[in-house]
Parts: C-alpha cells; sequence; structure tokens
C-alpha cells in the first residue's frame, strides 16, 4: 500500500484541524447568538411585565379595571404574546392573548409555575422558557410581582411565542454557515498551496536522493531553508561521497576479481546453498563447455550434465572441511578433472561451495610418457648391456682362448657398445634440442632447401639401395627458408631412414619442398613432406608416434636398428624452428610425414 505524501500528510491534518476549528466556532457561535437573542427577548419582555404590573398595582374597582383592560389588549396584541395573573395559589385571575399567538399551553399546567410563583412572592422575577412539539415553538415566559410591593397580590405572567424569533434565527444560522464554508473552502485552498510550499524542500531533497540510490554520483543534493532537512540534505551528501567512493572501491575490486578469474587456467565455480551458479570464469566454462551469461542464475543440474559434478557439488556444501575428488568429462576430447571444493558460510545462514577445477589430462599424459620413458630407456639400455655383459663373462670363462668364439664374441660386443653408443648420442641430441628450443635462440640462416634434401637422400643412399628403394626429391632449386640447417638435415634424414626402414622393398619415396601461406597469418611457412607406402601406422598409436622410444612394433623396430628417438628428434628439431609436425597414415598404405616452419 503506497504512503501518503508529505503535501498530502500536512493537508489532510490542517483539513481536519480547520473543519473541527470551524465547526466549533460555529456551533459556540450559534449558541452564543441564540442565548444573546433569548437574553434580550427576556429584557424586552420585562420591562413589558413590569410596566403592566405597575398599572395594575393601583386598581382597586371595577371601573378602573374596564379602563385597563383595552390598554392591556392594544400591548399585547401588538407581537405574539400572552398576558396571565396568578395568585400564590397557582389560580388564574386574568388572561389576554394575541389573536396571532400560537402556543396554546396553559401555564398552570407547567411544572415550572411553582418556581415562577415562589419567586415573584420573595419580590423577584422569574423566567423559564418551554419547548412545543406541536407547533415546533419556544414559549418564553416571565413573571413579575403586582401589587403592593412590600405585600404582592400574585404573580403577573408574560408568555411569548418565539416561532418567528426562531425563523429568523434559522435564517441567520443558515447564512453564518454559508460564511463559514466559504471561509473553510478558501481556507483549504490556501492551506493546500501552504502544504506544497511546505514539502517542495522535502520533495526535492528525495527526488536527489533517489537518484544518487540509481547510481548518479554527480547529482547534487538541493540545501533547503528548514533546518531538519538542511541536516538531513547534509547527512546524506557525506553518506554520498562515502557510497561514490566505495562504490569505486568496489567496481576496481570488481574488476580485479574478475581478471584475475579470468586469467587463471583453473575454472572456479560458485554456487549458493540452493545449488545456483552464483559465479564463474571463462576457464570453468570452457571446461564445462557452457556459456557464462546462460549458466548465471541457473540452477547447477539444468546447465551441467554431468552427474559426477553435481555429487560433488553437493558434498562440497554439506562438508565442513575442504574436499579434493577427480573425474572425467566426456569428450571429444575427453578430459580428466581434478575438483577442490571448499564450502561457503555467512553469519545469516546461507552458503555454497567454490570448486576450483584442474584440467590434469596433459598432466596425467605426461606422467604416463614419464614412466614409459622410464621404462623404455631402461628396457633399452638393459639388452645391449646384458649382452655385452654376458659376453664379456663367456670370454673371461676360458671363450677368449678359443680364436673363432672370441671374434665372434667380441664383434657382438662391439656392436652392442655401437648401439648403445646410439642411443646416448640421440639423448644428448635431444637435449642440446631442448636447450635451444627452451631459450628461443636457435641460429637461424637463410638456405637453399633443395640442397639439404639433397644431402640427406646421399647419407641415406646406401641402405635405401639394399632395398631396391628409389627417392624422388622434389623442390625448386631457387627455394631458399631461414633454417638451422644442420638441424633440419638431420631431422630429414631421420625421416628417410624411418621410411626407408618400413616400406617394402622397391617402393618409392617421396621428399617434397615448397612455401605456403600460413592460415592465421600473412605470411608463408616452409612445408617439407617425406612420403613412402609402407605397411603404415594404426590410428591408435599417432597421438603417441613422436614420444620418445616408443615403437608401434618393437621387435621390428630393434631389428630395424632403431634407437626409438629419431621422430622424437624430428619433432624438438621443428618446435625449435617454431614449426609443427603431422602424420597421416594408413595400413597397409604408407604414411605421410608433413614440417611446417614458418619462415620468421
Amino acid at each position: 500500500m503506497p504512503k501518503p505524501r508529505l503535501s498530502r500528510h500536512l493537508f489532510g491534518t490542517y483539513a481536519v484541524a480547520l473543519v473541527i476549528v470551524l465547526a466549533s466556532c460555529y456551533w459556540l457561535s450559534a449558541v452564543r447568538i441564540a442565548a444573546i437573542t433569548e437574553e434580550a427577548e427576556f429584557k424586552r419582555m420585562k420591562t413589558t411585565a413590569v410596566g403592566l404590573a405597575d398599572l395594575l398595582r393601583d386598581v382597586n374597582d371595577s371601573s378602573r379595571q374596564e379602563q385597563i383592560t383595552p390598554l392591556l389588549n392594544e400591548i399585547i396584541s401588538s407581537e405574539q404574546q400572552r398576558f396571565e395573573v396568578f395568585d400564590f395559589q397557582g389560580n388564574r385571575l386574568h388572561t389576554i392573548a394575541s389573536k396571532n399567538f400560537l402556543n396554546d399551553d396553559a401555564i398552570e399546567t407547567l411544572p415550572e409555575l411553582k418556581y415562577l410563583l415562589d419567586e415573584t412572592k420573595a419580590g423577584r422575577t422569574g423566567k423559564t422558557s418551554w419547548y412545543n412539539v406541536n407547533t415546533n415553538s419556544r414559549l418564553l415566559i416571565i413573571a413579575v410581582p403586582f401589587g403592593p410591593i412590600s405585600n404582592p397580590l400574585g404573580a403577573l405572567c408574560l408568555s411569548k411565542d418565539t416561532h418567528e424569533t426562531d425563523h429568523i434565527l434559522s435564517g441567520s444560522f443558515k447564512k453564518l454557515l454559508i460564511g463559514f464554508v466559504s471561509v473553510g473552502l478558501f481556507a483549504l485552498f490556501a492551506g493546500w498551496l501552504i502544504a506544497l510550499w511546505v514539502a517542495k524542500p522535502a520533495r526535492d531533497l528525495a527526488r536527489a536522493i533517489k537518484r544518487v540510490v540509481n547510481g548518479d554520483g554527480t547529482e547534487q543534493i538541493p540545501r533547503p531553508e528548514v533546518a531538519e532537512l538542511a541536516t538531513i540534505a547534509e547527512a546524506t551528501s557525506i553518506l554520498k561521497e562515502k557510497l561514490v567512493e566505495r562504490g569505486l572501491t568496489l567496481g576496481r575490486r570488481d574488476i580485479e576479481q574478475e581478471a584475475v578469474l579470468d586469467s587463471m587456467m583453473e575454472g572456479v565455480l560458485a554456487v549458493d546453498v540452493r545449488q545456483k551458479i552464483v559465479g564463474l570464469n571463462q576457464a570453468a566454462a570452457t571446461l564445462l563447455n557452457i556459456d557464462i551469461d546462460v549458466a548465471l542464475r541457473k540452477p547447477l543440474q539444468n546447465v551441467v550434465r554431468n552427474p559426477a559434478i553435481r555429487r560433488f557439488v553437493l558434498r562440497a556444501i554439506d562438508c565442513r572441511e575442504p574436499i579434493e575428488d577427480d573425474f572425467d568429462l566426456t569428450g571429444p576430447p575427453k578430459r580428466t578433472i581434478r575438483a577442490h571444493g571448499t564450502a561457503l558460510r555467512d553469519p545469516s545462514g546461507e552458503g555454497g561451495a567454490v570448486m576450483v577445477l584442474n584440467d590434469v589430462t596433459e598432466l596425467e599424459r605426461l606422467e604416463i610418457v614419464r614412466q614409459d620413458f622410464v621404462a623404455n630407456v631402461s628396457h633399452e639400455l638393459k639388452t645391449p648391456i646384458a649382452t655385452i655383459k654376458g659376453f664379456v663373462e663367456t670370454l673371461l670363462d676360458g671363450a677368449i682362448n678359443e680364436p673363432h668364439d672370441n671374434k665372434r664374441f667380441l664383434s657382438i660386443v662391439a656392436k652392442q657398445a655401437d648401439r648403445l653408443e646410439a642411443i646416448i648420442e640421440d639423448l644428448l641430441a635431444l637435449s642440446r634440442i631442448e636447450q635451444s628450443e627452451g631459450s628461443g635462440v636457435l641460429p637461424l640462416e637463410p638456405t637453399k632447401i633443395a640442397g639439404i634434401l639433397a644431402t640427406a637422400c646421399a647419407d641415406c643412399m646406401p641402405r635405401a639401395m639394399e632395398q631396391g628403394i628409389t627417392m624422388n626429391i622434389n623442390c625448386d632449386e631457387g627455394l631458399i627458408a631461414p633454417v638451422n640447417a644442420p638441424l633440419l638435415e638431420q631431422a630429414v634424414v631421420n625421416l628417410i631412414e624411418n621410411a626407408v626402414k618400413y616400406s617394402g622393398t622397391h617402393q618409392p619415396i617421396s621428399i617434397c619442398a615448397n612455401l605456403k601461406k600460413a592460415h592465421s597469418e600473412d605470411k608463408e611457412e616452409l612445408m617439407i613432406s617425406v612420403a613412402d607406402h609402407g605397411c603404415g601406422i594404426h590410428s591408435e598409436h599417432l597421438p603417441r608416434l613422436f614420444e620418445r622410444f616408443y615403437r608401434v612394433d618393437k621387435g621390428r623396430s630393434r631389428q630395424a636398428g632403431g634407437t626409438g628417438l629419431g621422430l622424437s628428434i624430428v619433432k624438438h628439431i621443428v618446435q625449435a624452428h617454431g614449426g609443427t609436425i603431422s602424420v597421416d597414415s594408413r595400413p597397409n598404405e604408407g604414411s605421410l610425414f608433413c614440417l611446417l616452419i614458418p619462415c620468421v
């Protein structure tokens, strides 16, 4: 229900007070006028009654009475009056009434007659009034003693009907009422103007405060002349300055908090006790594959379909201690999330929970790679070391004295030692390339790419000729790109050797190089591809093909003499150049390795 305005409140109070005052004044005025009129009538009647009593005081014989009677009739008939004479026992002695006297009440029947007779008997004047219901008029009665002053003989009662007087008074009261109503209406109009004038400073102050509440920090607070409103305006101005300052502070904090949340790689998700999302950063939205604007203030179960996350949120809200758990998100791609949840509590009893989500998919993959690397490098080193140790022990046990066996054993030991040396050299090469890749100071020089490809093919030619494999180079002689020639040559050699190992006999190998436009920028990239028509690789091996010591067919790889580090070295060389490497392979159809190196 809306509250009344100050002007209406003031006007309402003023109007009620005005009506009460005017009504009271009208009532008092009417009562006073009626009383004055009645008193004046009594005075006139007393004068007439005393005069009549004086005329009758000396009347003793009937002849004198007959002379006075016409005179009394003339006096009485001039107004609506009645003249009656009573003795002190209440007996009427004489009556004279005017023709237009309407009131037919007999005084001897009135209970006030005894009072009047007692007053006159004591030598005083008695007066009273009586209301006649039949004629709707009042009867004024005054009694004076007549006869000798020392010994009155009776009471002379003069009665007057006030019908005409009351009619005149009624008209006067109507005019008085009209006057009071007119004055009241004018006073109400003036009061309404005064109420508007008085309430205007408060109204202006309220509007200014409302604009400040709505966020208008530039709004000036008016300064009313009224002391109380001036105090409110001054306090409001101070409050406005504090609110503006606090708003700026909170705004900066919100911006800083938003910047911190947006810069976090971890996803942050906040929910209230009813599981409605109240906070979400971009990292969490990306992990959960939802839209921030759509998700805010929505129930979690309507936005996130993963039941494991919903169960974790319920646990986080209910638990007093921080909790942690891992769960999987279906892809693509499939990801593993590690969640940390903490319950929130406020003094009102409400609360919620905050979850920090970490995508540990890559960490787990790297952990698997690390474990595989340790296992693979241990296995790769163990085999030649065990072979060397076994043949050395055999030689020490006496086989060294057998000329045929000792040469064969020593050649095996030398071959395994070469294998160890190749593994160590590849590991050292990887270490050097990684250092160059991490420091970003790999020396680059404009180099003819055709020369690098020709040199690489020449290094691999003896092994290729053994299997009847031909190598076809497709490269413009004038193609020049800024590269590190020794490293790029090693990468191409590793790719060609890999193609020779896994290609069938008399299958050609294609080596191509050219420049192409980069996808994201208006720049060029050097693309080098090596394609073979060998056994190919199954798709499940492709994501891990460039890991260290990873082998698709371990037995065949070792028979081919590889260390398991060739493709890993190629990947790090390309990354040191700021490029990427990709592979496209199908079983029994061959493989295509493609290097993309930006021309910076």
